[in-house]
């Protein structure tokens, strides 16, 4: 979820031309810690089987429950 960003179709087709752009845009928008901790959990290494995966649709299914309940809560990401 910290790593979804929605944009419409001129500026998504603007900053896929130019990612340095994109990606002083982003420090600005979402401040820089932000950044970094996205940076953090790109190099992380998920060892991923069938366990793994039920134990991520379990948090998934409880923090959009937590979203329904109050629309002001921001979800938390699994990592």
């Amino acid at each position: 979820m910290m790593n979804a960003v929605t944009l419409c179709h001129h500026h998504h087709r603007a900053f896929t031309e130019s990612p340095l752009a994109f990606a002083g845009w982003l420090e600005l928008e979402l401040g820089a810690g932000h950044l970094e901790i996205l940076t953090e959990k790109c190099r992380g290494i998920l060892k991923e089987n069938k366990a793994v995966r039920d134990e991520i649709a379990k948090h998934y299914r409880e923090e959009v429950r937590k979203k329904e309940q109050n629309p002001e809560y921001v979800i938390v990401s699994y990592n």
